[in-house]
């Protein structure tokens, strides 16, 4: 099925937009029947987090653009003389209060918006209408010092709590699920990410599918600068039996799906906690084997679901059936780009943007470390049409390319990536207004042609003024042939989900840099064709938006909700689900 690549196109070419198909469409929003933001189980008992957790507080910059830094520039994991451990390394048992700081700054609500249709509860990273798909699951070891017993849980950002709905150590099936993967079995802690269907579709229809990986991506940008300024590392695998993982989370068919899985660990100490040793000092956890059903009930996201068949053909289509399919995914080497063609391409001009980079060392007299930018993150929705100049553009753009060494995922083997650099610069210091190819490893722009009209960037992203006044466009693009033909239909999930990282990177960066930004949608074919250049036809993934914010936001805070059961699930009835 993964191979029969005709269905992702298909999908694709079906959900692109187009100023007719725009116009056309009779698709309106029932606010009475918006989709509830949490997920809420009915008969299970939570868990609240601690709120007294550590801020991840690396320079941004250096947390974000993914460079291997030494330990010692690391402040969110600190090693006191009653945390050492005495055997043949030193090493720190993961704290509960160190996964908060993972939970909150990658998914936890920031901020408090009340308005008239009611309070919009908005989180550490973006999410595609605020509507927020993505949820996150944990399997992990025992927390001995913390009494958080091994297990399965959900984690509730509406009343920052775990929700436990299964008890033992699954990592040992988890990584049978991921092709026997060690670092899965060795962790103390993995992240499942999974995206609710119909809290996307209910605005984005069919659509929605690619707004999973996007809204994936930012939440997955947070997760590896904050795992990073944490001194922790984590490996992102795609690649796992879809099916046996969504059993393992009691997911409701074609209404929830997993998508990644992500391993965190430290290379500095070993993996185990002592609950994992024997008297002896080796290694012997106590894994769970064989796997029960679940039949936990929850409540229903609203009154009433639309079904929309085209993103469960095109999920089930990228399905992975069994571990030797597992395997082979996991064995892709490496991904070939298109840079030989790009090279026959007549160039008329270069733009060298290595130089003068921009430091945040110390804006308004206070160092904008990665956990306040994240606190300070939000999406514009005014830019004032006033340029940036050349070193923040240049430092948003290369740290989230070629400055970023490997994105950790599972596919990849080098710095190679799936996603290409197009961009339509409006108003930046030191570069004619125009569209342009970023070639990433060489940090050079390339200019391709001049703009049609002055406002053809918000024409792009859906005739939207936002983006005519922002000071460039990045529209991160991939040539999605063959990258199908690489990687098969889940091919489609990869090039999604890196152009939604680098987004989330280019988000904080913005932020990092004193600017803003702001993810869009766009008219497919329109993009492409203006793109296109000596006989490549790419495809677009996502547009990003930077530029100078209209307006002055104040910043999140830390703010770990605990909001009451009628808070989250509002009027509907769990009888509204059987």
């Amino acid at each position: 099925m993964n191979h029969n690549i005709e269905d992702s196109l298909y999908y694709h070419e079906k959900t692109k937009h187009s100023q007719a198909s725009v116009l056309n469409s009779h698709h309106y929003l029932d606010w009475n029947n918006r989709p509830n933001p949490f997920k809420v189980y009915a008969n299970l008992s939570s868990i609240a987090l601690p709120s007294d957790f550590p801020k991840p507080s690396m320079n941004a910059i250096d947390a974000i653009n993914g460079d291997i830094y030494g330990k010692e520039k690391s402040s969110g994991l600190k090693l006191h003389a009653d945390e050492v451990i005495e055997s043949k390394h030193h090493y720190r048992p993961m704290r509960l209060t160190d996964l908060s700081s993972i939970l909150f700054f990658t998914c936890g609500v920031t901020r408090q918006l009340k308005f008239d249709s009611g309070t919009f509860y908005m989180r550490a990273a973006s999410a595609t209408g605020a509507l927020y798909p993505i949820e996150v699951y944990l399997v992990c070891n025992n927390f001995p010092d913390d009494k958080l017993d091994a297990g399965v849980y959900h984690f509730n950002p509406g009343e920052f709590s775990l929700v436990p709905i299964r008890s033992g150590d699954y990592r040992k099936i988890l990584s049978s699920y991921a092709g026997n993967d060690v670092e899965i079995l060795k962790s103390p802690l993995s992240l499942i990410f999974t995206s609710n269907s119909w809290r996307n579709s209910w605005k984005y229809q069919s659509r929605s599918y690619r707004h999973w990986f996007w809204d994936l991506g930012v939440i997955i940008a947070n997760l590896l600068a904050v795992i990073k300024s944490m001194g922790l590392e984590t490996r992102l695998k795609m690649g796992f039996v879809d099916d046996q993982v969504n059993n393992l989370l009691g997911l409701q068919t074609h209404s929830e799906a997993s998508l990644l899985i992500a391993s965190i660990h430290s290379s500095a100490f070993p993996n185990m906690n002592k609950s994992e040793r024997d008297s002896d000092g080796n290694f012997s956890p106590h894994y769970k084997t064989t796997l029960e059903p679940l039949s936990h009930e929850t409540y229903p996201l609203s009154s009433k679901q639309t079904f929309y068949p085209d993103i469960w053909k095109a999920y089930d289509a990228s399905k992975l059936i069994n571990n030797r399919e597992v395997i082979s995914w996991s064995k892709v080497q490496s991904i070939k780009t298109t840079k030989k063609n790009r090279e026959k391409s007549n160039v008329r001009k270069l733009y060298y943007l290595r130089k003068d980079l921009f430091n945040n060392d110390s804006m308004d007299g206070n160092t904008l470390d990665i956990g306040k930018v994240i606190l300070k993150r939000g999406s514009s929705r005014r830019f004032s049409n006033l340029s940036i100049s050349r070193s923040v553009f240049s430092t948003v753009l290369l740290n989230a390319s070629y400055l970023d060494g490997k994105i950790p995922l599972d596919y990849k083997r080098d710095s190679s990536g799936l996603i290409e650099f197009y961009v339509l610069v409006n108003s930046v210091e030191g570069l004619p207004s125009g569209g342009y190819y970023l070639d990433k490893h060489a940090a050079i722009l390339e200019f391709l042609k001049e703009k049609p009209t002055d406002n053809y960037s918000g024409h792009l992203c859906l005739d939207q003024s936002l983006f005519a006044n922002a000071s460039a466009v990045i529209f991160l693009m991939a040539d999605l042939k063959m990258v199908l033909e690489i990687l098969g239909n889940r091919g489609y999930r990869a090039a999604q989900l890196e152009a939604g990282i680098i987004a989330g990177k280019m988000y904080l960066l913005s932020y990092a840099c004193g600017i803003g930004a702001s993810g869009s949608t766009f008219y497919d074919n329109e993009v492409n064709t203006f793109f296109s250049h000596s006989g490549l036809r790419m495809e677009t993934m996502i547009a990003i938006g930077i530029g100078v914010p209209a307006y002055k936001s104040k910043p999140g805070s830390i703010l770990p909700v605990r909001l009451s059961r009628k808070q989250m699930i509002g009027n509907v009835s769990i009888s509204n689900n059987f």
